[in-house]
């Protein structure tokens, strides 16, 4: 049976701890086991190791092959170095000075993984700090304005410091609009303009109804003059009729009467009868 030293976990989610156990290859994770030898919290800081050490021994003298990670906390725990210090045959004065010189360094060793760790916490810190101090220096510099917009204002200060020198020294001359003044002033005299626009399309209208009103009323009296005009007509016609009428009596009356001599004549006549009769 081959026997094999690892790992038992238990404890509830995301807070796992681990029995040392000593089992059979064979059985599952959660199985059965034949001797629990030691307890592992890798939660704790640091990391917490419980051993029974004769026991761990024994079963390693016996052949039992620990998992990587078990070998790993036991030669963390320098058992695996002892454990090849026995087998070698060492005496025990010899294998404690050997634990004692590891035991050292250890120590330092890790005393220089935490000043390693304090190095990158301070790096690290370092770091944030120049960030944030960018940061800092980055808001006032987007808040300040832009040096074009600086310029910008500058240039029409000067504008409008001298308009005022003008005014000042000319003052028969009127004041000098500012860009915003003559900006209203356009603005106002576009608006002027649009009403006077509006006021002419309104005249145009009002004559155009007036134009139709009078072309109405005149369609209107049209046929008024035509009757009148018809009327004229037959009267002249009935006049011109009347008149030939009378003419043409009057020469009907010539006509008909005898001419009647004149007193000259009818003397002359008597005259010449009574020298007829004389002769």
């Amino acid at each position: 049976m081959a026997v094999k030293i690892r790992l038992r976990r238990l404890g509830r989610k995301k807070r796992p701890f681990y029995r040392i156990i000593a089992a059979d290859s064979r059985s599952p994770r959660d199985g059965r086991f034949i001797e629990e030898i030691g307890l592992y919290d890798p939660l704790t800081e640091p990391e917490s190791v419980e051993i029974n050490e004769d026991r761990i021994l024994y079963w390693l003298g016996v052949g039992a092959t620990p998992s990587k990670t078990v070998k790993n906390i036991l030669s963390r725990q320098g058992i695996i170095l002892k454990f090849d210090l026995t087998k070698k045959g060492l005496p025990e004065e010899k294998i404690t000075e050997e634990l004692k010189r590891w035991e050292v360094l250890q120590i330092e060793k890790a005393k220089r993984a935490e000043a390693k760790k304090a190095e990158v916490k301070e790096k690290r810190k370092k770091a944030r700090e120049e960030e944030e101090a960018a940061k800092a220096e980055a808001a006032p510099a987007a808040a300040a304005p832009a040096p074009e917009t600086t310029a910008k204002k500058a240039e029409a200060e000067q504008e409008v410091a001298a308009t005022a020198e003008q005014d000042a020294s000319e003052p028969a001359a009127g004041k000098a609009e500012t860009p915003a003044e003559a900006e209203e002033s356009a603005a106002v005299s576009d608006q002027d303009e649009v009403k006077a626009d509006t006021e002419k399309a309104g005249e145009v209208e009002e004559k155009g109804e007036e134009t139709g009103d009078v072309a109405e009323d005149s369609k209107q009296e049209k046929p008024k003059t035509k009757a009148a005009d018809a009327s004229a007509a037959e009267k002249v016609d009935a006049e011109e009729e009347s008149q030939s009428s009378e003419e043409t009596e009057a020469t009907a009356e010539t006509e008909e009467k005898p001419e009647q001599d004149t007193p000259a004549e009818s003397a002359t006549e008597s005259d010449e009868a009574e020298q007829d009769k004389k002769n």
